[in-house]
């Protein structure tokens, strides 16, 4: 009998043990909830910025409620927003950054890249404007690309040109600057200028096959097929798998009445993309003008099956 109330005590014991253990830590949870700092808190929530950006935002947040003049928790939460396509609320942090530091102004650029994904262009120049005035001796120039990409999306051209013309004076051997700014003028139809660009990325990068492509492509709006043949050739030599290189080459060709080396060139660019409707049309236009009606015909409704009807008129008024 007085085993048994010996067991009984120690069961009671036990249990009474472990409610005691867990209420110890329950408490001391608590209170180190209580007692963590603002900058507790902030560092924590830094440490998830790349592995759980949610677990980050939730910790940084608890860190401005603790001290609303926190700077790097606004900044950081601000960029956390950005990333995960929160723009609005991005922005709002921002500003908050930028109310207690003046001085961070880098924050510009965050804000131009937010205010350009919601799709407010003129904002999006007006924050990286303010990046370039605040920093006039940043040699990067990249402020400047991204403000002249703004501006040629809001069909300011001449003032696109302008900043590009910045960007490659302060980065003359960038290569990414020299594309955007070709492709400004090419687009723009300014084709001299864009075969200036076109040689400067050459020189630049003489390796790569895509920019003598481009350039034949200057020299075939210029009318200068002979000269866009050989920048053709020069293409092809470099990269022979790129289907567009003997697409183009073959309408030079043609505007040479060079109609087989023409044929030969479509031909070769369907064999590597057979999925482009615009390169049936065109070969049909080519045989068209060989004389082989039945053949173009063929390709013209190939064309249209795929989607490209450009040429498919023909189709009534040729081969019916």
């Amino acid at each position: 009998m007085n085993v048994k109330k010996s067991s009984k005590v120690l069961v009671s014991s036990f249990f009474l043990s472990v409610i005691f253990i867990f209420g110890f830590f329950k408490v001391a949870s608590s209170q180190n909830s209580e007692i963590d700092t603002a900058e507790d808190l902030y560092n924590r929530g830094y440490r998830y910025l790349s592995a759980d950006k949610e677990k980050a935002i939730e910790l940084l947040s608890q860190s401005i409620e603790k001290d609303s003049t926190l700077t790097n928790a606004y900044y950081h939460r601000g960029i956390t927003y950005f990333k995960l396509g929160k723009f609005d609320m991005a922005l709002s942090d921002f500003n908050k950054t930028y109310e207690l530091n003046p001085d961070l102004s880098i924050l510009f650029m965050y804000k131009g890249f937010a205010h350009r994904n919601m799709g407010d262009i003129n904002k999006a120049v007006e924050s990286f404007s303010n990046y370039i005035s605040l920093n006039p001796k940043d040699t990067s120039a990249y402020s400047y690309i991204l403000r002249g990409k703004m501006k040629y999306e809001l069909g300011d051209f001449n003032g696109a040109v302008s900043d590009y013309n910045m960007a490659t004076k302060l980065k003359p051997f960038e290569e990414k600057y020299n594309y955007y700014k070709f492709v400004a003028f090419n687009e723009a139809g300014y084709y001299s200028e864009a075969l200036k660009c076109v040689n400067n990325l050459i020189e630049v990068n003489p390796d790569f096959y895509g920019y003598y492509f481009y350039k034949g492509n200057v020299f075939q709006n210029l009318n200068y097929y002979d000269s866009a043949v050989y920048m053709y050739n020069i293409a092809i030599i470099k990269n022979y798998q790129n289907p567009d290189s003997y697409f183009y080459r073959a309408q030079s060709y043609e505007k040479l009445e060079k109609f087989s080396k023409a044929l030969e060139d479509y031909n070769t660019a369907i064999t590597l993309n057979n999925t482009d409707g615009s390169f049936y049309s065109k070969r049909g236009n080519c045989k068209y003008l060989m004389g082989k009606k039945e053949e173009a015909c063929e390709d013209w409704n190939v064309a249209g099956s795929l989607g490209y009807y450009e040429d498919f008129d023909k189709v009534k008024s040729v081969c019916n």
